[in-house]
């Protein structure tokens, strides 16, 4: 047998015992230590494939060695195995997060001892030769970096508390990894079934080609219904010495760190490594109250926002306008006979209906606003990001001509909409109304057509209705 194989016991009686099996077994490179210490730093120098250690040592226990050696990368597929006596008592929690592969009585018959170990000694187990799944050339060594270890992840778990704020606790991560590495660039991906978001600090890539890109690294990655971008991303299609590590959660991909051309590579992996349990509790925790956030005000049949958030920022952005001296806009859409389609066709297709409108009126509204459902057929839209009025009529006859262009399930469909300025309102409730009222117009004036109403600049309140002939 080629693997090399520690036995650690501080009694010479069973060293001799094990030894002598060991080499009836057939393994030719066999190690002995006296104590846990020692037993370390044989470890360390020799890089066993096995150990063998008794659980009860003065000093260093067996599983203290065991959780010391698992700590370094180097041992993560070598194989462990702890002895005990008849006054070892070993609680089943400890055992089971010890590291340790088997733990095999020292009460068995000798026979029964050998099969055992033979059973051991022949699985695919191997310590790792590689220069950078190893770090430590002493027990010290091993002390200071599981003190280490336990410094950085106490710190990455600290940012649990903050996991409704995602923006500030990326941003605290991607500040700790420049304590260890500088980078040319650094994105996160955070994956949820309901949101897909990619934070960027530095990668010149487009918003689709990151996401493409970062999505090819996964093996099986969740498709989001919706994807949020924060940071800036520019127009390239591919970027340099780009490497990446996947976050996992109960085997579930949900996140992906990317970095390009790191200036320490082996610390920032090490980092990367050691972190990784901590990191990914880190990701599913804010994927969670993500969640929860898109729970709470985003409408589940449409994925537009729902009445209460729609109100919320409509009082918010109301409220700003005030103080900053701005205006927004506020446009409401109204489905042209849905109540006939339901009717007609079933809530199925009426479900489409909504769900196809409502996919136009987020594509079009994409950093302009936002759009929410208000409730039942209706429609609204809060339109914070334009210039002047002659974009938001460009806006909303684009809307409008886009819905009847639509092949929806059951044919064609139409929308009747009023849109308003905010200009010379006091309260957002009176322009919602305001915004309603013109809704109305254009539904009692002939449908698929929007009306609206702007302050000019010389103060004199004027009202425009267009009228398009249905098609």
């Amino acid at each position: 047998m080629d693997k090399k194989v520690l036995i650690v016991d501080d009694s010479k009686f069973w060293r001799m015992v094990l030894q002598s099996i060991l080499e009836k077994l057939g393994v030719k490179q066999i190690i002995v230590a006296e104590d846990g210490t020692k037993g370390i730093e044989i470890a360390l120098k020799e890089l066993p494939d096995i150990i063998i250690t008794d659980y009860n040592m003065p000093g260093i226990s067996g599983l203290q060695m065991c959780l010391y050696l698992r700590s370094i990368p180097a041992f993560k597929n070598a194989g462990i195995a702890v002895l005990t006596g008849s006054d070892d008592v070993i609680n089943e929690f400890w055992a089971e997060h010890s590291g340790a592969d088997k733990f095999i009585s020292k009460l068995l018959s000798k026979e029964v001892l050998e099969k055992e170990l033979q059973r051991f000694l022949s699985g695919d187990y191997s310590s790792s030769k590689s220069k950078e799944m190893f770090y430590a050339t002493s027990i010290y060594d091993v002390l200071e970096q599981k003190m280490r270890k336990e410094i950085l992840n106490r710190e990455i778990l600290s940012l649990i508390q903050f996991a409704r704020d995602e923006l500030y606790v990326i941003q605290q991560l991607k500040n700790l990894l420049e304590f260890f590495s500088r980078f040319t660039g650094l994105t996160f991906l955070l994956l949820s079934p309901v949101e897909g978001r990619i934070y960027n600090f530095g990668l010149p890539l487009s918003k689709m080609m990151s996401k493409e890109k970062l999505l090819s690294s996964l093996e099986k990655p969740l498709e989001p219904s919706n994807w949020s971008y924060f940071g800036n991303f520019g127009s390239e299609f591919n970027v340099d010495g780009l490497e990446t590590v996947v976050i996992k959660y109960q085997e579930s991909e949900i996140g992906l760190i990317a970095y390009a051309n790191p200036s320490d590579k082996w610390s920032l992996n090490k980092v990367l490594n050691e972190a990784n349990e901590s990191i990914s509790l880190l990701f599913n925790t804010m994927n969670i109250f993500r969640e929860l956030k898109v729970a709470s005000t985003v409408d589940g049949l449409t994925g537009l926002f729902n009445k209460k958030e729609l109100l919320r920022f409509l009082e918010e952005t109301h409220n700003l306008a005030k103080i900053n001296k701005t205006i927004y806009y506020v446009a409401m859409f109204d489905v042209d006979n849905f109540k006939k389609v339901n009717d007609t066709y079933g809530h199925i297709v009426g479900d489409e209906v909504l769900k196809g409108v409502a996919t136009v009126l987020k594509e079009e509204t994409t950093g302009k606003g936002i759009a929410g459902r208000y409730g039942g057929e209706e429609f609204c839209l809060i339109i914070t990001k334009v210039s002047n009025t002659d974009e938001v009529v460009e806006l909303i006859e684009k809307i409008l001509d886009r819905v009847r262009n639509t092949q929806f399930p059951h044919g064609k469909c139409t929308v009747s909409c009023g849109v308003v300025s905010s200009e010379g309102y006091e309260s957002p409730t009176e322009v919602l109304k305001a915004a309603d009222d013109l809704l109305y117009i254009s539904k009692k004036t002939g449908k698929d057509k929007a009306s609206y109403m702007f302050l000019p600049k010389n103060n004199v309140l004027v009202s425009q209705v267009e009228h398009q002939e249905q098609t």
